[in-house]
């Protein structure tokens, strides 16, 4: 799987790794809503991303919705591309001021 959830001392890492498509939406989906709650921090790592697909992009701005304490640490370059081409920075990364 391209995502993995960790939870750790009561805080949440949700690792994104190689290409995460609408192929992985229904269980990527499935563990956001068992995996997340809305007060514990989470935080999501990027860093060994190679493609993400607009689905699951939205699927994040779901979970942020629903998660306040969400956070993107160090996005890489190409979750920052997708966001941006698909118009979602304000609803993503807005709170984090400039990439």
């Amino acid at each position: 799987m391209p995502f993995l959830f960790v939870n750790t001392a009561g805080r949440l890492t949700l690792k994104l790794d190689g290409a995460i498509t609408i192929r992985h939406a229904q269980s990527f989906a499935a563990k956001l809503s068992e995996g997340a709650e809305g007060d514990v921090p989470t935080r999501v790592d990027t860093e060994g991303l190679t493609d993400i697909d607009t689905c699951i992009l939205q699927l994040l701005c779901s979970l942020r919705k629903t998660c306040p304490a969400l956070r993107f640490e160090n996005p890489s370059e190409i979750f920052v591309g997708a966001v941006d081409r698909c118009s979602l920075r304000r609803e993503l990364l807005g709170s984090q001021g400039e990439l």
